[in-house]
């Protein structure tokens, strides 16, 4: 069954991230950070506070066990702060088929308390024709 394409621009309940000192540095010895920063790719962690969402909404059709990583981007307001909350609030940007696999890309919006954008993300996955 292909993914719904009438789910496209769906947008998701918001979730909380907490940007914890301590997952930082966990993350920063796996990528091998050196330094204060918080590594911009903890993003995708932030990412995944909204994910069970969209990979458990029964009426999109996918089937995750056929799904591969296919994209990834963001694009930066500004660097995320040890310490802060972020609210995670996701959509699906589009949904297409292409060549008998289903593309999912969905765009989480990263806001601040100020509900000023921090990062926008867009993944997109590919879930492979049966």
């Amino acid at each position: 069954m292909p993914l719904n394409a009438a789910l496209e621009g769906k947008v998701y309940p918001d979730a909380t991230f907490t940007v914890d000192e301590q997952r930082v540095a966990l993350f920063r010895e796996a990528v091998g950070e050196a330094g204060q920063i918080v590594p911009p790719t903890l993003a995708t962690a932030a990412e995944f506070a909204v994910f069970p969402l969209i990979a458990g909404d029964a009426d999109l059709g996918l089937d995750f066990t056929r799904v591969v990583h296919a994209e990834q981007a963001y694009e930066w307001r500004r660097p995320f702060r040890s310490g802060e909350t972020l609210t995670a609030r996701s959509r699906i940007a589009s949904i297409r088929q292409e060549a008998g696999n289903g593309l999912l890309t969905i765009a989480p919006e990263l806001l601040d308390r100020n509900g000023e954008l921090a990062v926008l993300a867009r993944a997109t996955m590919r879930e492979r024709g049966a």
